[in-house]
């Protein structure tokens, strides 16, 4: 199910029709968010965003506006460093999505999507549930657990790989598998979430410590994964920004997968996107591991800063869409625009795509009919489990899946 944005956060309207300014404060009351900020000059807005850059969560803004419009409006954002998400309220074709999508990831600015006038109710809740997976994200990296509980974790060997599969839906088979981190507590037989560690993970330097521990037990998993799933299964492993910046991280993850015998071609590298792909070192360690043979994903598509004509220059084997685009793509004209503009785009650069977070049998379906070579991750098909759980889950699914081709 989608996360709703909080009721408590702050929403900027810009719209230089009064009319609309009080249709759209109408139905964000009917939802229940009543802290709404409203101009019908683009500047003022803009005046107040620069005055307080954390207050506003989310901005609804037009696109059609004389003196600044709404291009403007997100291109100055931007250059503010707001970190909320921008909806233009417009009649937009499908060309202008995806160039306003891509002129928004230019400016490090997150669009979460357009809405057509008259306003719908079912519309704008469905932006502002998007960006409540955005929230979530950014959660994610608060600070929860102690550094002191997170290194006890650590040098008593508590960090422990779960796998999910990602599932081709063509061959019915599991392709790939992502790592996911969990931290088991042996004493209450407690499992730890990554929400509640990889915050404090994150603050104290500690992500590849994490990283680290979780390869070497892949390592040890291997071979038990690739009697389960077959000897083309890929194994995908989260990495940061901030480890690519590190020149020696290729060496080290060489060092441990050829101590263990695995072949690099079976490992995937998931980037994920907190900052912008574009320092020397970050790009230097992206390109060396994929001359090492490593597949390169680009995880959480849609809410980082790589639009999809940027995609071209960077060495991406794979691409990983949101959940926020995933969510409800049936019915979400926005996200239906973005993916398929990436679908078109992903044959010529030779990148496979993966829809995660697939929670609804709509949203499956949809993919399925429209993308039938695109990957399947989500809670629809299974859970991250540890290796044990994981092996009867895979010959439960063999098993239903023979009977259903019978």
């Amino acid at each position: 199910m989608g996360e709703d944005l909080d009721k408590e956060k702050w929403i900027l309207v810009i719209d230089d029709t009064e009319s609309m300014i009080i249709m759209i404060q109408s139905v964000l009351s009917q939802l229940g968010y009543n802290n709404v900020d409203s101009f019908a000059m683009p500047q003022m807005a803009l005046d107040a965003v620069k005055q307080n850059p954390k207050k506003y969560d989310v901005v609804l803004t037009d696109l059609n506006m004389p003196v600044i419009d709404g291009m403007e409006v997100i291109r100055e954002l931007g250059n503010l460093g707001f970190r909320g998400g921008v909806c233009i309220v417009s009649d937009l074709e499908t060309r202008v999505v995806e160039l306003a999508a891509n002129i928004a990831q230019q400016q490090e600015v997150y669009l979460l999507g357009s809405i057509a006038k008259p306003i719908c109710r079912d519309g704008l809740s469905r932006v502002l549930k998007r960006m409540g997976y955005v929230g979530r994200k950014k959660r994610f990296h608060l600070e929860k657990m102690t550094r002191d509980e997170l290194v006890g974790h650590i040098s008593r060997d508590s960090i422990v790989p779960y796998y999910q599969p990602k599932l081709n839906p063509i061959s019915n088979c599991i392709e790939s598998l992502e790592v996911v981190a969990r931290i088991e507590v042996e004493e209450n037989s407690e499992t730890i979430l990554p929400d509640n560690f990889i915050g404090t993970a994150i603050q104290h330097d500690l992500v590849d410590t994490i990283t680290m521990q979780l390869a070497q037990k892949i390592s040890i998993d291997m071979p038990a994964l690739l009697t389960a799933f077959g000897s083309d299964v890929s194994i995908s492993i989260n990495l940061s920004p901030t480890q690519l910046s590190d020149l020696d991280i290729p060496k080290r993850l060489h060092q441990l997968f050829d101590a263990q015998n695995i072949d690099k071609h079976q490992i995937i590298l998931e980037i994920t996107e907190e900052h912008a792909l574009k320092s020397a070192e970050q790009l230097e360690s992206l390109n060396r591991l994929r001359i090492q043979g490593y597949g390169v994903s680009m995880d959480d598509f849609g809410t980082g800063f790589t639009n999809i004509q940027q995609l071209r220059s960077l060495p991406f084997t794979e691409v990983k869409i949101d959940r926020s685009l995933v969510h409800q793509i049936h019915n979400d004209p926005f996200s239906q625009a973005i993916v398929r503009s990436l679908a078109t785009f992903s044959p010529a650069e030779n990148f496979k795509l993966v829809a995660e977070g697939v929670e609804e049998l709509e949203e499956l379906e949809y993919l399925v009919t429209h993308y039938p070579n695109m990957l399947i991750q989500g809670f629809l098909i299974c859970r991250p489990k540890p290796i044990e759980q994981l092996t009867q889950w895979h010959s439960r699914w063999c098993e239903q899946a023979s009977a259903d081709s019978a």
